[in-house]
Parts: structure tokens; sequence; C-alpha cells
């Protein structure tokens, strides 16, 4: 990866594809270099070579002999795998069972010739396929009925087999291929050519691929090596956004002292966002001529290119001119600038002159139009015509932006072995970030990742100062993200005479102003050049903006796009799998239907998805193209399939670049992308061009089919435009012009028809297609200006139906040519659009499917044949804060048709996925494990399959390779009949429902009799509550009265990872109370007062309170108290008001059950006295129940939990809601009267806690050792035991006698692989038992709907009364929110 002396050399001598081996992990395992070679074997293969080469040359009647004796010599000798002829290692494939590979649907078996078998199971390592000499390794055979490549089949067979690495070779070429399970496919060539003259490279061969690298210990075996290498890579890939990230900083700081230089005038008409905008454009654009000119697509190699503009070369004659003079000297130079806004200019215009000729590129990318003021011109000048005056940015800051995509660690970077989608993934994290003014002198701080905002105002400071120190410092830990006692450390360090003479150059010479600031320098982040990041008031700075991680977005690693696109595309692009016709018998469509597909990515980012269309669809193109050839048809240049090729020019012959050609027509007529931020669309241009990029030939137009906007607020049918209603149907009036806007939409059909029939040779029919493009979109202005208020009237009715007279009259009127109606509605846009937008983020942007892509979704096929993609993820909750009330509301009421719930926001474009393809169509999307649970199910794919469509395959459990850290399902979608398998992972079956399992089951619901019970524990916001154990002694020791409000405070850590269940704290508690009866309690009062008051009471830079009322007004009480939770255990005489028919004579309960919150890898229970504050970590169970407590802590009701629960990672997050309130105890449960549960629950509950106590470990470590297979001591025998009994003891309850529940160690199916082991109940106990609790959740709700429910058999086991107060339902009481409002006021 790396050009380097040592493994440098030889790697840059290979041809590699894709993750190869990392410099830094040769070095670790070869730290001497590679091994030598014996003089006697590089003699031997050298001679052999000339010999085989000559034959070759000669046509020797005999080279077929000779090039089989050249093989078998490289392989045993050289290699050394069968020195001794004895097959031991090197045994032919025939000999061996299992290695073959057959492709059905083209009638073809795949064998490799030999295997390397080295392991103790005789499983192979290594398959080997030798071909004859002169065939091309990447071009497609066309003697068979499979129009595939040599490397596609090796890699297929490599997949089919499970064995990871293969060897191909001609003889002359020997290409490795590793093919990881899940993972991104890597090719590295030798050429034997070069053996003799590069023996390193032959010394690299043999070191990697001999006999010896075989029997080593596996973690120095090559697969090891490949992988350890592959997260160097991820690693360099998160170095490299950083970097990137850096230097868009330093080229803004740089525009903004052009600017100030210019007085203002150079971007005084140009607005922050398209500033960041512009740097991110120059940092792209510099990826993509690292990456054309490292792939000879440009004119690397030309002398006068070399020296005047490749930016390749431009560095190192920065680095020359540093080394010989200094850095220093570079700031007083600007050359640099200008060769860059030169080559710039080249690429997009072209260069004709005698000495020089370069084709012009074309793109938006490169337009020097888009942003003029790099060129240091004014907005709506010429780049043809209009003279430029480059800034005056120094070679020092040009030198910064190269070194940060070129260097990593010192090493230069080769762009050859970036993936397309790693460079996506570079620059995928820069999208959340935006440009804005200053509006104040403002600091950058040196923070955490932690901090959600590394700035603060010198205004926010002063604010905090005045307030005290204790402010300044809470002020502090809150932007930096550190820890109290960095802030401490770091306002007590010296701050020398150079850190203020270099304070006081950014303070532009202000000494006034460099004193106030110095106390704070060394939380300064410091810039490239040494200097703090300070901004006065009106700079330009990088912040953060929308935040793709706040909206769920996140970058999809290469191994999970593969494998969605496949199983996504293959029903569209075969006669036969939907049809569930054998996979032999498959037809691939022709070329002609396949150039006719519409594929499309809702969410497309840096376009990850759209390459792998793009790479998988050209490649069943041209096995189309090959087997009409193989029926003596032609293809032309432009793909078409013909029967007399005639006058028309053919397609090329060359493998390459009949492979590029096929994946520019596919990126030109079948890709579509969606992203609502409007540089990922940039991005997933750039992705695209950099896979089909050819030399000599333009980009390829792609502005028409990549476009900006958010998919899920828009109208998708003309007829919501032609009736101004979103929801079409009885009382819906058509409008007058509905007919101007169809007729509009007809002539944009045609436009775009012919624009994607054209075929693109130079930049001038780009140029055509663009003013093709602008056509069509100017014949929309107005139905999409229509559009936009309709939605944007939607918006402000919280998505119900709007009222849409005065919009309908206005919109009559501008079609009729009213300016004024035209100015109207644009304001009506713009104001209904903007409704409740959230402080800080950018205008929403609707995207109208039907106006934006008309061909699609006009006719009786309208919709896309497939939609594939990795849809945003976010949970339910956090929609409204992120995005704003009424676009939830526009979710629930437009997309999900009214049905409600907490749904996370993938499970809406499930359901606009649904709603966008054709019949019969398909979508495959990556989705949160949350899609298959709760809410997010039953809005989401619930709502698929009641429209018709059917789920056909599904992969759970997927753990995220990328930054998201989640565990994942794919799932895939017909909207259609399926008559093919159906498959969960590997495992075929008959149905999947929306569970994501084959069970059709009743969707449990929320049951009287559980609910009531289960409440989250109190959040005390505010550290300041806790007391140590110093203050408690001293006031318990003066007899201070304060001990009276004091409680031993228990969190959810001390439950699952103590053996006791002990708090470690202890904490105040005012309850409910006025300010007057706190202060009776003196020292706790004063306690709060000086370390809680001034944090409740933080203001913004409005001086507005930050956080909401009435916590900054009732500063002394808890954030939320939870008065119902401690009514409910019989505590409720701590309060001042309580609910209506509220018994005080009561007594409290002396235990209660209690579980974390936290996500945990098993449903913990435990029970504990009643007479704690029980910390928000907590869910508080108002129970003493040793019975219902055996129910809890069976395998019966942890199946239900692992069924029901929400998830984060592979972790259980413990929902009371959709798990304890739907379970159906068995009766006596709740009630405490089942002996059976009573008595083995207790003695269950002591066994373990001894086992804790003994062992001095907590419950988490606990069940990590029951369902360890490797424990076997007495003790946790024993325990097994009683859960055992437990599990038949809780079965006979529910009388469910007749199951076998197999009790032993399971792979269980809710995990992922490897860490699914558990001591449980076996898979078909589970599926029965689910399916019998749900039917009986079922029987249990119909009987509480026709009033049976109040029985004897399920009182309540607290003397509370559940009945909700006034209004209130009863899952409202327990619900974990703000709870005083159940006593007839809001939450204080």
């Amino acid at each position: 990866m790396y050009e380097k002396k040592t493994h440098g050399e030889w790697l840059s001598l290979l041809e590699i594809s894709g993750p190869f081996l990392a410099e830094t992990v040769l070095e670790s395992h070869f730290p001497q270099g590679l091994d030598e070679l014996n003089p006697a074997k590089k003699k031997l293969l050298r001679q052999a070579y000339e010999e085989w080469r000559e034959a070759q040359d000669d046509a020797d009647p005999s080279f077929s002999e000779l090039h089989a004796a050249w093989i078998d010599l490289v392989l045993k000798q050289g290699l050394e795998l069968d020195e001794d002829d004895d097959e031991d290692v090197l045994k032919p494939a025939n000999s061996i069972d299992g290695v073959s590979f057959e492709a059905p649907e083209h009638g073809v078996v795949i064998k490799p010739d030999y295997a390397v078998v080295t392991g103790a199971d005789h499983s192979p390592s290594l398959l080997i396929k030798t071909l004859p000499a002169g065939i091309d390794l990447e071009t497609v055979n066309k003697s068979d009925g499979w129009a595939a490549s040599p490397v596609e089949r090796m890699l297929q067979l490599c997949r089919a087999t499970k064995v990871r690495l293969g060897l191909l070779t001609n003889g002359e070429r020997w290409m490795l291929i590793d093919a990881p399970e899940g993972g991104v496919t890597t090719y590295a060539s030798w050429y034997a050519r070069l053996w003799g003259q590069e023996p390193v490279t032959l010394q690299a061969f043999i070191n990697l691929l001999g006999i010896r690298r075989f029997f080593l210990d596996s973690s120095q075996q090559l697969p090891a090596l490949l992988d350890e290498s592959l997260k160097h890579q991820d690693e360099v890939t998160d170095a490299l956004g950083d970097q990137v990230r850096r230097a868009v900083e330093v080229l803004v700081q740089a525009l903004d002292k052009a600017d100030q230089d210019r007085e203002r005038e150079l971007l005084k008409d140009v607005e922050p966002a398209a500033l960041y905008e512009a740097g991110l454009t120059v940092m792209m654009r510099l990826v993509f001529l690292l990456s054309a000119e490292e792939r000879g697509l440009l004119l690397l190699g030309d002398e006068r290119y070399e020296a005047y503009y490749a930016a390749s070369s431009l560095r190192m004659q920065l680095r020359e001119q540093a080394g010989l003079h200094s850095e220093e000297i570079l700031s007083h130079r600007r050359d640099a600038w200008s060769r860059l806004l030169a080559i710039f200019r080249a690429v997009y215009g072209g260069v004709d002159h005698e000495t020089l000729r370069m084709p012009a590129l074309g793109g938006s990318l490169f337009d020097p139009d888009r942003f003029p003021f790099l060129e240091g011109r004014t907005k709506d000048s010429n780049w043809r015509y209009d003279p430029a005056q480059p800034l005056p940015i120094d070679n020092r800051t040009v030198l910064l932006l190269l070194d940060a995509i070129q260097l990593f660690q010192g090493r230069t970077l080769s762009y050859r072995a970036l993936d397309v989608e790693q460079i996506g993934y570079v620059y995928e994290g820069l999208l959340e970030r935006t440009v804005v003014r200053a509006k104040d002198v403002t600091l950058e701080l040196e923070a955490t990742k932690k901090s959600k905002k590394p700035w603060v105002t010198w205004g926010e400071l002063e604010d905090a100062r005045l307030s005290g120190e204790k402010a300044v410092k809470a002020l502090l830990v809150e932007r930096t993200g550190s820890s109290t006692s960095r802030i401490n450390n770091d306002l007590n360090k010296v701050v020398s005479d150079a850190h203020k003479e270099k304070l006081l150059v950014v303070c532009l010479g202000d000494q006034a102003l460099r004193d106030r600031l110095a106390p704070y320098y060394h939380f300064l982040r410091i810039d490239p050049w040494g200097y703090p990041l300070i901004y006065p008031k009106g700079a330009f700075m990088v912040a953060t903006g929308s935040d793709r991680r706040e909206t769920g977005t996140h970058y999809t690693p290469k191994s999970l796009t593969e494998s969605i696109v496949k199983e996504t595309l293959e029903p569209i692009v075969y006669v036969g799998p939907a049809e569930g016709t054998e996979r032999k018998d498959w037809k691939l469509k022709t070329p002609e239907e396949l150039l006719d597909l519409k594929i499309c990515d809702l969410a497309m980012g840096s376009g990850a998805f759209l390459v792998q269309v793009c790479r998988w669809l050209s490649e069943r193109l041209l096995e189309a193209w090959a087997q009409a050839e193989s029926q003596n048809k032609f293809i032309t240049g432009e793909g078409i399939v013909v029967d007399n090729i005639s006058n028309q020019e053919p397609m090329t012959g060359d493998a390459e670049e009949r492979s590029v050609n096929a994946r520019r027509l596919i990126s030109e007529r079948c890709l579509y992308g969606v992203d609502i931020n409007p540089l990922a669309v940039e991005l997933a241009k750039l992705s695209i061009w950099l896979v089909t990029l050819a030399k000599g030939r333009p980009f390829g137009f792609l502005d028409h089919n990549l476009r900006h906007g958010d998919s899920l607020l828009g109208i998708t049918d003309l007829e919501q435009l032609y009736y101004l209603d979103m929801n079409v149907g009885k009382g819906s009036e058509k409008k007058l012009f509905a007919q101007k806007i169809e007729e509009a939409v007809k002539e944009v059909i045609e436009l775009r028809l012919e624009l994607r029939e054209r075929p693109i040779l130079d930049i001038h029919d780009v140029e055509v297609m663009a003013h093709l493009d602008q056509k069509a979109r100017e014949k929309l202005e107005l139905p999409e200006l229509v559009a936009d208020a309709l939605v944007g009237e939607t918006l402000k009715a919280g998505g119900k139906k709007a009222d849409v007279t005065m919009l309908s009259v206005e919109a009559g009127q501008a079609f009729e040519g009213d300016s004024d109606a035209v100015k109207c509605l644009s304001l009506r846009a713009t104001d209904g659009m903007n409704t409740d937008l959230p402080t800080g983020k950018p205008n929403r942007k609707p995207f109208h499917w039907c106006l934006e892509f008309p061909e699609v979704f006009i006719g009786q096929l309208s919709g896309f044949d497939a939609v594939v993609g990795n849809p945003p993820f976010l949970g339910g909750q956090k929609i409204t804060g992120a995005m704003g009330d009424v676009y939830r509301g526009f979710l629930v009421e437009r997309i999900a048709m009214g049905r409600r719930g907490s749904a996370d926001l993938v499970a809406y474009f499930f359901i606009r996925a649904n709603s966008i393809i054709r019949k019969p169509g398909f979508f495959g999307l990556i989705a949160v494990n949350t899609i298959s649970e709760g809410n997010t199910r039953e809005v989401g794919l619930d709502s698929v399959l009641e429209s018709g469509s059917i789920i056909y395959k599904t992969n759970p459990n997927i753990v995220w390779s990328g930054e998201a850290n989640v565990v994942t399902s794919s799932v895939h979608v017909a909207r259609s009949k399926w008559a093919g398998n159906k498959s969960i992972g590997v495992s075929i079956v008959n149905n999947i429902s929306s569970s994501l399992t084959q069970r059709e089951n009743w969707r449990p619901v929320k049951l009287y009799e559980s609910s009531g019970l289960v409440f989250q524990g109190a959040i005390i916001l505010g550290d300041g509550f806790i007391v140590d154990e110093e203050i408690y002694s001293q006031w318990k020791q003066d007899e201070d009265n304060s001990c009276e409000v004091v409680f031993d405070y228990l969190i959810g850590k001390e439950v699952n990872n103590t053996p006791s269940f002990v708090p470690g704290r202890k904490v105040i508690n005012f309850f409910d109370w006025d300010e007057n009866t706190a202060r009776k309690f003196q020292s706790a009062y004063k306690h709060i007062e000086e370390s809680v008051k001034a944090e409740r009471q933080r203001k913004d830079e409005n001086g507005e309170y930050v956080l909401r009322k009435p916590l900054p007004q009732r500063w002394w009480q808890y954030g939320e108290k939870r008065p119902a939770m401690f009514h409910a255990i019989g505590r409720g005489h701590s309060f001042e008001k309580h609910p209506k028919g509220w018994d005080g004579s009561n007594q409290p309960l002396e235990r209660i059950i209690v579980f974390a919150r936290a996500a945990t890898k098993y449903p913990c229970f435990a029970l504990v006295p009643s007479d704690y504050v029980y910390s928000d970590s907590l869910c508080v169970i108002a129970s003493q129940s040793y019975a219902l407590f055996c129910c809890l802590s069976s395998d019966v009701h942890a199946i239900w939990a692992w069924e029901y629960c929400s998830k984060m990672k592979q972790d259980m997050r413990y929902t009371h809601s959709d798990i304890f309130e739907t379970f159906p105890f068995p009766n006596g449960t709740l009630s405490d009267s089942h002996d059976g549960l009573r008595n083995i629950g207790e003695v269950f509950f002591d066994k373990r806690l001894q086992y804790m106590q003994s062992n001095n470990i907590g419950m988490t470590k606990f069940y990590n050792d029951l369902h360890d297979s490797e424990i076997q001591s007495e003790d946790i025998i024993e325990l097994r035991e009683l859960q055992t009994k437990i599990n038949q003891v809780v079965l006979n309850a529910y009388g469910f006698d007749d199951i076998n529940l197999e009790q032993d160690f399971h792979e269980v199916a809710y995990l992922p692989e490897g860490k699914n082991i558990r001591f449980t109940i076996s898979e078909a106990a589970r599926e029965e038992l689910l399916y019998r609790l749900a039917l009986l959740n079922k029987e249990r709700h119909e009987a509480e709907l026709s009033n049976k429910s109040k029985k004897a058999s399920v009182t309540s086991i607290i003397q509370y009364d559940k009945r909700p107060p006034r209004d209130m339902t009863l899952d409202k009481v327990a619900e974990p929110t703000p709870q005083m409002d159940i006593f007839g006021q809001e939450d204080e």
C-alpha cells in the first residue's frame, strides 16, 4: 500500500486490487526483511522461465507439455509444496471431496487443479487453478454457458467451498485471491517475467506462499497477516479522515484570511455552508487527481504535465523546496495554489496545445464557476472570460492539504490500493460539518470525542466567571468533554511568555483581550503552525452542522454492500429466482433488459451501494453480451445487440475497456440515488466516476439521476399534486391546473429519455445532456414549487390533512402566469418547510419522487425495479429532537398512514422503499435489529407485509464492522408473488414473519394485570445530591437533622456487578417539598445549593436557562422524583402530595425487585430493601414476591425477553412495556400465592447470593459462569440444576407439561454466532413456548376486553390503587417519563 524501501519496494511492483498486506504488518512479521532465497533455486526458475517463454514465442509443438512442467516446477520446487512428488501437501483436486462448485444456472462445474492441504482435519488451505498460456485471467470466457472471467470463477469457487485463498495462473501471471467469508475480496498478481528482473518479487512470492508459511503458527500464516492488514487499513482510513478534516479547517481559515485582506468583499455574497462545501470540494478534487494519475488515466509520465500540473508530483516539489530552505520559506510563496487551480481547470475544460493535449472531463466536481471565489472571481463571473485573481494562499498551506491526503505515519499512500468505498468512508465522515460565522470571539477547545460543542465564546466565559469558579469549571467540563481533574490541572498550568506572544498574534495585537484569554490557553486547540485557534467576531469557522450520526446515517462496509446487492438484484436480473426455478435453469436477461433496469438507493451517502450495483450489474451485462455474441450477434460501442454491425462502431474486445464501458452504461442508465446532504450527492458522483472513468473520455453525466433531498418528505404520486391532497380519495377534487402539470411532465419525460439514450463520446455530449437536464428542471419549477407548498402546509398541520384553499388559488394563478402568485407560493413553501425546524438545522429540502424521476413513476409499471441501501437508523425518541415535532407527525400520518408508536427512523424508510418499487419489484435494506422488534416492527415491517409484500430472505444478527458498532439485520422484500426459496441466514424456511422468524404469531399487547408495577428510578440531575461518607459521618456525629433526608443510593452497576447489591453512596432527597421545608435541613440544603444550583441554572448565550422548566426554578428537587414509584412501594408518606385514593396506613414493602436498565447480556433480577433511593439506571418492580422473582429468573421468561426486547449491539435492553407488561404470568405469580414458585424462587435467590459472595462476583459474572460449559464446580452444577427445576416448575404452573425443555448447552438463535452458547432450553422448546405464550397473551387480552380480567387469582400484590387518576391510562402511570402529572400538576 505504500511506496518505501524494503517491503514497499516489492509491493509497488505487484498489481493489487483491494486491501492487501500493509507495510507495517510486514515489518512486524519480517523485521529483517524477507527471507533470502537459495541462489540455485533462483537460477533454476529463471532458466526454466526463459525456456518456457522461448517455446511459447516459437510456437514449439511440445509447448503444452513444457507449460505444465513450468507450472509444476514453480509449485513443487519453487514453493516447495511437493518436492518429493508424494502428493502429501499439494494434492490433485480430484483426490479431495468438496472442492468443486456448480453454477447450475450456467450448466458449469468449476474445479481447481490442486489443493494445498496442511491442517489436521485435511481441509484445504489454498486452491490452485492453472490455465493455458496466453489466457487473460480477467477476460470473459465464452467457451461454455457461463460468461465469466477465470478470476470471477475462481472467486466463486473459493466462496462456495469456503476455502479463503486461491491461486490462479496462466504461467506468466500468478494471481492470489483472498476471499474471506463476509469480507472484502483482494487480488494480488505477480508476473513471472519480473522474477528475474526484480528478484525481490520472487522472494515475496515464495515467502508468502511457500510451504513454510502454511506450517507456522496460525497468527503468522497468510490469512492472519491479511486480517491484521485489514484492521490496519481501517486505521488508515480513520486517520486519513481526521487529517482531511483538519486540512479543510486550514483551508477555510486561509480563505477567511484572504477575505479579511480584501475588506470582507471576496466572500460577502457567499453563504458559510457554501464555503465549507468549497473546502471539501477542493479535497475531493485532489483525491480524484491522485487516484486518476496513479491509474494512468491522466498524463502522469508526460514531462510537462508532471512538472507543471500533476498533483502527485507537487507535494514532493514543495517538500524539496522546504528541504533546501525551510518550511517557513513556503509561507512567502504562493504559486502552488495557482497550479492547483490550473489543473482543476485543465481537467474540467481540457488542454489543447501543441506541447500538451488533454481531453476535457467536465463534471460538477471540477466546475470553476461552482465556487468562483476560489479563483478570486466574483459571483456570476465566467471562468472562460473573466480573469482570475488567485487568492494569496501560501505554499505551506497547500503542502498541508497534500500531506493530509497523501501521508500516513510518514509514508506516502498509494490510492491504487485504497478501495473507492474506503475513499468514500474518509469523506463521508466530513459531511456532518459546516462553516458558521463566529457571533463573538470564539475559542476552539482541545476536546475529547464526547464533546458535542468543542468551542466556547468569550461572552459565555465571562457569564460563567461572574457566576463563580465552579460555573467556569462546569462550562469547560461540558464543552471539552473532559474530567474535572483535567480542568483543574489545565487551569493551574503556567502560561509562558512564548504562549502569550502567540496568543497576542491571534488576538490581532489586542493586549487586553490577550490577558483575559491567557488563563484558558491550555484548553485551546493549536493549529498546524503552532498558534491557538481563536476566531474574531465575524470570522468563518468550521463547526458541527447536521450531524449524520444524529440523523442515524452511517457508512456501510463493503462486505455488506456486496451481499445485499447480489441477493436483491438476482430476481430482476435472472428469470428464475422469484419463480422458484432451480438455479441451473435460471435465464439471464438480455442486455437491453438489463440496461432498462432502474435501481435506487434512497439514502446513498458516499455511494457505496451504487458503486457495488454498478460493479455487479456490469458483470452481468458482460455475461449477457458474451451470450449474445455466442449466438452470432454483435455488440455496438454503446452496448446494443444487433444482427449486423454494418457502419456502427463495434464494442471493443479489450477486457478492461469492455468492463469500463459496461460500468459507464450501467451508471448512466440504471443508477438512481437521493441523499439529504448535497455534499453526499457530490461524493457519490466522485465514487462512481472513480470506477467508471476511462482514459480520454469525460465523466459520465450523473446529475439527472443523483439528486439532493429528503427521501421521506415529499410526494410520490402526481395525483397528490393534481388534487392538492396527500391522501387522494373520496372528497378529493382535481384542480384545473392539473392538465398543465400533466403536459409539463410528459415533455420532461421525453427530454429525460433523450438524455438517457445519448452516448457520451466527448465533453460536447456531456454539455448537451446538461442542457437537456436543465430544460427538464425548468419545466418542472412551478409544479415542484406547488408540491413544496403542499408538503409545507401538511407539515404545519402536523402531517394531517391540511387546508389548501389558499394554496389552490395561488397555484391556479401561478399557472396562469401571475408572478405575484409565484412569490406567494414561494413564501408559503418556505414558511411551511421551516415550521418547527430545530435550531441550527438547514432548511428542509423535500424530494418529490414523481417529479424528480418522472419516467420511473409514470405508466403501468411505475416504480423502481429495486431499491438497495443502508437507510438511517435513529431511535424513535430521538426523531423529534433531531428533526422536529411536525416532521415526526408527517412520518406518522403520511408515511405510516397513522400507525403510531416510538418507531426507529429506519421503519419509515422501509415503508418508503416498499412504496417506490414497482410490482413486481424488490428491495434489500440493512437495518438495526430493532426493525423486527416492538414499535419499529409494528410500524415498519408489519406495514410492508400488510401491503402484500413478502420477505424472502433475511440475515439477522450481523455484527456491524463500521463505526456505528451495532448489530444489524439485512432484509430482502419482494413486492410480488414469490415462489422461490425463503431463507433466514442459511436455513430454508416456509415463511418469514415481521419478527424475522418463521413463526406467524399474535403480536403481544400490554395486559392490565401486569401493568402499573414497573417504574424507572429517580433522575437526580446533579451529582451534588450525592453525599460522601466523610460529610455524612460528620452530620451523624453532630446529630444534624440533615441525616433524615440522606438515603442509600443504589445504581445499576451495583445490582449487576457486586455480590450483595449494597449501595456504595448516599444521596439527599427532598422529594416534592417546597424550598422552605427543604431549608429546615440546613446542612443538606446548603450542600445542594453550593453544588447543584449553579449547574441547574446555567444560561445560554441568549441569557435563557439551558434546562427546561421547572428544573432551574426547583433546583433542590430531583429532575424526576418518581412519586408513583415511591407510593407503589409504600413510601408515599415522604411526599406532600398524594394520588387520589391513596391509603397512608398501608405498610411499606420490606423488599422490592430491581433490574438494570442498561444493555445487558442476561435479564438479571434481584431483591433489595425498599428504603433506598433507586437511580434512573434501575427499574423497580413494586413487588416482594419470590414467586414473581422465580418466574422472572426462568428461561421461560428469558426467551420472551429476548424475543421482544430492544437491543444495543447484541445485548438486551429490558424494556418493561414490551416485555414485563405483555408477559402472561402463571396464575398465583403476582399475588405470591403459588407455593411451588415461591419456595424454589427463595432457594434460588439464596443459593445464587451465596455463590456470588463466595466468589466475590456480581450477577453478570454469575450468569457468565452458569452459561460456561467449561466451569463444572459443584456449586455451579447445583445452581444449574436449580435453574432447570425453576424452568420445570414454571412450565407446570402454565400446564405446559407436555413440552420437553431439553435443558442443556445450546446455540441460541437470538445471539450472533460465536457468542450464542447458553445453558438453556432447546430451540424447539423455545419456538413452541413463544407460540403458546403469545396465544395466552391473546386470550388474557380478550378476557380483559370482556371485563373478565379482574378475577381473584390475579389480584394486585400491593395495597395501592392501580386505577389511573383522572384520564391517565395505566401504562402512563408506570412509564419512565416525568410522573408528577398524575397528581394533577406538571413535574416539578
